[in-house]
């Protein structure tokens, strides 16, 4: 599972599991750029970790919600690399939990425009630059969020169900460029969005969620990034077109 020569692109990759991937691709000997938008000292620490590993770095910003921005971005990392090779898509808005009849209009808007539209402007234009490597792999960070539609999320179930579609078509597409396209949708996580939920459910419900997980825990980001390497790595290279669930059974738990 070993990734030298190849490039990494990491889209959100300042914090949480973003952040995970680029550092752990780094190990396994890949060069890295990330893209994030605002987290400037978080994304320092990271490039700086990268470069510890030996491997080049470079971190570009841009907001996703943001074609313009997003495409440019894409091409000076793919610049600042010699090229894309491997594309992780870890990015995602922080999402507000309302019910359907009382969410916000520019809530639904601001999180389809990140989540959804964000993945569908850097995977357009990531893809020339994986075509002109000779091929390669993407990977899109979904959540078990599509598939459970827990009620208040209605977004978050919407946008990550997109992105699972876009990269099924993806795959189909890419395919006889030698592209291969995934998606790993994860349970609950430690990162930032996690701990954004648990506020908003509470200790009592927080508890009972976690405790109805069968492994009894949530992931860590390390975790999760050890399972997007082995999917973006050669060992996988029948792999395409498909959504790996990775949540501890939080789904067959009901």
């Amino acid at each position: 599972m070993q990734f030298n020569g190849e490039r990494l692109l990491v889209i959100g990759g300042s914090r949480g599991v973003g952040r995970a991937i680029a550092i752990e691709g780094a190990k396994r000997g890949a060069d890295v750029a990330i893209l994030y938008r605002s987290r400037m000292e978080e994304a320092e620490a990271v490039l700086t970790a990268i470069r510890a590993e030996g491997r080049n770095a470079c971190g570009v910003r841009a907001d996703l919600a943001d074609p313009v921005q997003t495409r440019s971005a894409v091409n000076a990392a793919a610049e600042a690399l010699g090229g894309i090779s491997l594309l992780a898509h870890a990015a995602g808005a922080m999402g507000q939990w309302a019910s359907v009849a009382e969410m916000q209009d520019a809530e639904w808007q601001r999180y389809i425009s990140v989540d959804l539209n964000g993945c569908f402007f850097a995977l357009s234009a990531a893809i020339p630059h994986v075509r002109k490597a000779g091929g390669g792999a993407i990977l899109a960070i979904s959540s078990i969020a599509a598939q459970m539609c827990q009620a208040r999320n209605a977004q978050g179930a919407a946008a990550k169900a997109g992105v699972e579609a876009l990269i099924r078509v993806t795959a189909k597409e890419e395919a006889r460029h030698g592209i291969r396209a995934n998606a790993l949708a994860i349970g609950l996580t430690a990162t930032d969005m996690a701990q954004t939920a648990f506020d908003a459910w509470g200790p009592e419900t927080s508890a009972r969620i976690v405790k109805g997980i069968p492994l009894g825990r949530i992931a860590t980001p390390k975790e999760v990034a050890g399972v997007a390497c082995f999917m973006l790595s050669k060992e996988c290279s029948y792999l395409t077109g498909k959504v790996l669930q990775l949540d501890g059974g939080q789904i067959i738990s009901g």
